[in-house]
């Protein structure tokens, strides 16, 4: 069987379709190139994009074109875009060139790759959901790069958007059929953008210097290696305004380091010495218009949370390693969630407790986010004094009995606190932040000391070390009414979970763990007749 298809507004392809399969398995496009609207007097096109996307059980599939746009992909079929490849021959007499970064299925962001390199993944079976375009050089000033994508369930409805913005989705796992691209002229009323970038690189263990600095929210250094931090450099690019970027380290044995500024190294080299924590400031008049955000990855607890301006970010004085590092610009008055350089920060906290760390599910932040901000409600009217005792009970012998938080369990407990805690965070979300911490960190196993040691020091435990953390962290927080519940479980006679009472309501609370199920995760759930959490 044969027939034809017009895809907004390109040549019509002929595609042939083998009925008894019920698959796509030929799909035959022209090579094709796009070339500028605008020419020399030679006749040259000014400039030429082409390339391909690798399409779900297509493969790799040539572009096409219609008025100037290179479209890659397909639409009508839904099937995935898994990586794209874009080629870019320059004849405008202006230096640069476009460079783009996509977001992977179970990844999240890659760094920037430039035109002529392969952005995702191939034979993985993970689809782009989102993708972001910039132009480098002199070109920008003379160009923008625009560009739109066909959406799983949304279609076109996003529209075109401007260079350095996300076209697509995060945390809605939706798969992007089709790309399309095109460079614009600027014109008069159209001034060139001045585009604020920071970049950076890290000296770490075995290892050195980074080859290639990272910028604008990528990840710099390593995650679960063990590897530290031993010096970095930081600097600040494209900037219309006066001033610069500075820093300063804490490193092992020397403690807090002079401030640096705009690419210094910070830090030591050759002494096999950690850095411990960092702050970063803006100066001049960069600070009036910008904000920095930074992050990093701790020793033992991973991700922290984000600081900004100067904000120390780290472990100083707890000899823990920095193992990577994130940071980025914000302009001034711009929410955090709204920039599109990076995926997983939010200032409203009554909405991202899930999404502190860059491995957390989206699915579980988009899907759960209103319930769970119900929860957080409650949970912040009924807030207490802080106190070490919990009550225990045995819903198969119908057995209870009062426990007591040891010293030992509370200082870890005050630890993770420190560490991990922002003052604009609110009780609830403290709460929230910890059992949705454990929930990504701790590994599924047998444990046999205090839930607070196995969970932040040994990082491994059962729903025994959960919610037995979830409880004593309710009661570090001042909940009262709180109890540890062992009870039965679908088939299982040895299930825990949390449970809070109030108003004469209980309510579940469980970690969970997300390597068993990203779903196994339930925050002030009313416990009603006949659930599995009845007691």
């Amino acid at each position: 069987m044969y027939f034809s298809l017009n895809l907004g507004g390109m040549a019509m392809l002929t595609i042939r379709k083998i009925v008894s399969s019920a698959t796509l398995v030929a799909v035959v496009f022209s090579s094709v190139f796009i070339f500028g609207m605008n020419s020399k007097a030679d006749d040259t096109p000014l400039y030429t994009l082409g390339g391909t996307a690798h399409v779900q059980d297509v493969g790799d599939m040539q572009g096409t074109f219609t008025d100037g746009t290179l479209v890659l992909g397909t639409r009508g079929y839904s099937r995935r875009v898994e990586a794209v490849n874009i080629s870019f021959q320059n004849n405008t007499g202006y230096e640069g060139t476009i460079k783009y970064k996509v977001h992977v299925q179970n990844v999240g962001w890659t760094k920037y790759c430039q035109a002529g390199e392969t952005a995702g993944t191939q034979g993985q079976s993970l689809r782009l959901e989102g993708i972001v375009f910039r132009l480098t050089g002199d070109l920008e000033k003379h160009y923008t790069i625009q560009y739109r994508v066909h959406i799983q369930d949304i279609g076109d409805g996003q529209g075109w958007v401007n260079e350095g913005q996300l076209a697509g989705t995060q945390g809605q796992s939706k798969r992007l059929e089709e790309v399309a691209v095109r460079l614009v002229p600027r014109d008069s009323s159209s001034a060139p953008q001045a585009l604020t970038d920071v970049t950076y690189r890290v000296h770490r263990q075995n290892y050195g210097w980074e080859t290639l600095w990272a910028e604008n929210g990528e990840v710099s250094g390593t995650t679960g290696e063990g590897l530290r931090l031993e010096a970095i450099n930081l600097k600040v690019t494209g900037s219309e305004y006066t001033g610069g970027i500075t820093y300063r380290t804490h490193i092992q044995d020397i403690g807090w380091q002079d401030w640096k500024s705009d690419g210094d190294l910070s830090g030591t080299e050759g002494q096999s010495k950690r850095l411990e924590a960092i702050e970063i400031k803006l100066t001049g008049e960069l600070a009036n218009h910008y904000q920095v955000y930074y992050r990093v990855h701790c020793q033992d607890y991973g991700w922290l949370l984000w600081a900004r301006d100067g904000e120390s970010s780290g472990s100083a004085g707890m000899s823990k390693r920095l193992e990577a590092i994130q940071i980025c610009l914000v302009p001034t008055g711009t929410s955090f969630s709204d920039t599109s350089v990076i995926d997983c920060i939010s200032t409203d906290y009554a909405r991202s407790a899930f999404v502190t760390y860059k491995d957390a599910d989206p699915i579980l932040y988009y899907n759960y986010a209103v319930k769970y901000a119900s929860g957080l409600d409650l949970l912040n009217s009924h807030i207490g004094t802080p106190h070490r005792t919990y009550t225990y009970y045995d819903s198969i012998t119908g057995q209870s009995k009062t426990k007591t938080i040891s010293d030992n369990e509370w200082a870890l407990l005050q630890d993770f606190a420190n560490t991990h805690f922002r003052p604009e965070m609110t009780t609830a979300e403290r709460l929230m932040y910890t059992m949705y911490w454990v929930h990504n960190n701790i590994d599924y196993a047998a444990a046999s000391k205090g839930y607070a040691y196995n969970a932040f020091v040994s990082h491994k435990g059962q729903c025994n070390t959960y919610n037995g953390l979830t409880v004593e962290m309710m009661c570090f927080l001042g909940y009262d009414n709180v109890t540890l519940v062992r009870g039965t479980w679908t088939t299982s006679p040895h299930h825990f979970w949390g449970v809070i009472t109030i108003d004469g309501v209980s309510y579940v609370m469980e970690a969970g763990n997300k390597k068993d199920s990203v779903n196994f995760f339930r925050f002030a759930e009313a416990i009603g007749p006949g659930s599995k959490y009845a007691y």
